[in-house]
């Protein structure tokens, strides 16, 4: 016997779900450096050693706890970068800018964050964070990451 399958309905839309929840210990503790003292902070594992930024509470290496910070930075090196020539929605920059992976000294991880469109952002450049003026407890409490020595044309 031939069991007939019903044809998939389907109903596009939309659906946005405005949420909040606690950082945790030290993901707050980042957040917190970042906004009242323009510093940024690593977390320790507790077994292998890594300095993870931005921190967790657990090593995703090892798995063991992350329990102390340490302060990174500010200077990085571009591990990767990603040019973004258009505009899209929910862009944290207006067009043109670039993604990159910034490796801040003193840290095992590396983070992603923005920085200017310019030809000195590229894979071993020295950047480093220009905080935001007003900062809110937040990852872009850190404006973007420049190029050393161009703080300030952005």
């Amino acid at each position: 016997m031939e069991i007939k399958q019903p044809k998939l309905v389907c109903l596009e839309g939309e659906n946005k779900c405005p949420y909040r929840w606690s950082t945790g210990e030290m993901v707050g503790a980042f957040l917190t450096a970042l906004r009242d003292h323009q510093k940024i902070m690593g977390g320790v594992c507790t077994g292998c050693g890594a300095v993870i930024v931005p921190p967790s509470s657990y090593c995703e290496t090892c798995s063991s706890p992350v329990e102390e910070m340490r302060e990174v930075g500010p200077r990085g090196v571009v591990m990767s970068w990603a040019r973004v020539p258009e505009p899209f929605i929910d862009a944290p920059l207006p067009a043109p800018f670039r993604y990159v992976l910034v490796r801040l000294a003193g840290s095992d991880t590396s983070m992603v964050h923005v920085a200017p469109d310019d030809d000195n952002v590229r894979v071993g450049a020295i950047l480093i964070p220009e905080f935001r003026e007003e900062r809110r407890g937040s990852i872009t409490d850190i404006k973007w990451f420049v190029p050393e020595g161009s703080q300030g044309d952005g």
